[in-house]
This record gives C-alpha cells, sequence and structure tokens, in this order.
C-alpha cells in the first residue's frame, strides 16, 4: 500500500490532475479550478499512483440543524470525494492481508485526517456530505446514515440531487 500516497494538494501538482476523471465532470472539474486551491472552500488533499492524481476529497466545515433551524452540532463536511475512473473497481491489500477498493482506502485517509483534527484542533460532532447516487454505497458500508427528514445541511447549487449523510462521532 506504500505506493498510494495522500498529499495536500498544491499548484505544482496540477499537471498530475491533469487527466482525472472520475466519471462526473463537476467533481473532475472541481480539481483543476482555482477552488481546490482555496482555503474558503476547503482543504483538498489528493491520492497519488506513480506521480498521478487517482482519487481526492476536499474538506471544510459545516454543522447539522433540525427541522426549527436550530444547531445540533458542528461538523466537518466533505465538499468532494472522487476516484479515477481508471481504479474504482480496483482493490489493494492491507496490513491485516485483507482487500479493499482504493474508495474505501481514499475515504479511510480521509476520515482519519478529520479525526486527527478534532483530537487536535477544533471539536465536532459529526462528518457530513451530501453523496452522489454512485457514491452511496461507499459512504454507507463505511458507517455513514442518511440525515434524518426532519434535519439538514447547507448543500451547494449543484447537490440538489445528492443525499445528505452523516457520520456521528461519539456513536455508542
Amino acid at each position: 500500500m506504500s505506493k498510494y500516497l495522500t498529499v495536500p494538494y498544491t499548484r505544482e501538482l496540477l499537471s498530475a490532475a491533469r487527466d482525472f476523471d472520475c466519471g462526473n465532470l463537476a467533481i473532475s472539474s472541481f480539481l483543476r479550478s482555482d477552488d481546490a486551491f482555496l482555503e474558503m472552500v476547503g482543504k483538498t488533499f489528493v491520492m497519488l499512483l506513480d506521480k498521478k492524481v487517482i482519487g481526492y476529497y476536499n474538506i471544510s466545515t459545516g454543522h447539522i440543524e433540525d427541522g426549527n433551524e436550530y444547531r445540533v452540532g458542528g461538523s466537518v463536511y466533505i465538499n468532494f470525494f472522487a476516484v479515477d475512473q481508471s481504479v474504482q473497481k480496483h482493490k489493494v491489500s492491507n496490513a491485516d492481508a485483507d482487500t479493499q477498493n482504493i474508495s474505501d482506502l481514499l475515504l479511510s485517509d480521509c476520515l482519519n485526517r478529520i479525526c486527527d483534527l478534532r483530537s487536535s484542533h477544533i471539536g465536532f460532532a459529526f462528518i457530513t456530505l451530501s453523496s452522489t447516487q454512485e457514491g452511496y454505497h461507499l459512504y454507507e458500508r463505511n458507517g455513514f446514515f442518511p440525515l434524518e427528514d426532519d434535519m439538514k445541511i447547507a448543500k451547494n447549487q449543484g447537490e440538489k440531487t445528492c443525499a445528505p449523510m452523516y457520520f456521528p462521532i461519539d456513536y455508542e
């Protein structure tokens, strides 16, 4: 697994992302836009394989509101998460000799980074995202739940067809 390296995205890596295509034009295009580098939008991290970007995620802050628009808890929001089509069904072995999809490996990196932020920098209760239909099962098998009907998270305009999901950090 050491050949898969996840690092903060910098302009120096733009050429490595030139051919990135996850199958969703808006999500693929974000990686080549200036927004991918703007801290006010979020922080972008890329997974590299042989000096090529094969996956990425962008995280920022958010919150969950109930039906009365009261803040229920702070959250880290996964703005974007994608894996290149060329590796979407690829499996990798982990330290326990189990295999997992590259998408699960990248999501694990994302969740570990978020938990590190929580333990050392800022408090929050949830991880939230708006899942495309294609990504829904990835999040579901990794412990995310659909957001209840009486709750909501702020979404971008282009996410109207996405399903809001959450992961409770302190879930027992």
